[in-house]
């Protein structure tokens, strides 16, 4: 029995010493993958609107009352001005609902590149 063990620690040996060696040869064997060169390109000049990026009315609304008030959109549209905020405030409260900024937002989207 002592030599069986001795014999199988023998082997166990053996093998971890080459486990290193078997790995290498197996990194060395594997296909490399394909590598595709990438040409950078000129950034084509997008318009600003088309960089922002999208905002939900929960995010628009900072103080989370349920309705945005001028000042908060104004956040998000600079240019904003009350007149352009008073055309969409349908039941002029002063405040958008969820159905007068979605208005006021499909008014004032960027317009769509044509191909």
């Amino acid at each position: 029995m002592k030599r069986i063990l001795t014999a199988t620690a023998i082997v166990a040996l053996a093998a971890l010493a080459a486990a290193p060696a078997l790995a290498a040869t197996a990194v060395k064997s594997a296909p490399k993958p394909a590598v595709h060169k990438v040409v950078a390109k000129k950034p084509v000049a997008t318009p600003v609107a088309a960089k922002a990026k999208v905002m939900t009315f929960k995010m628009i609304d900072a103080n989370h009352d349920g309705k945005i008030s001028y000042s908060e959109l104004k956040k998000v549209w600079p240019h904003l001005t009350k007149a352009d905020f008073a055309k969409y405030d349908t039941n002029k409260d002063g405040f958008y609902n969820h159905t007068e900024l979605a208005a006021f937002a499909k008014a004032n989207a960027p317009a769509k590149p044509t191909k």
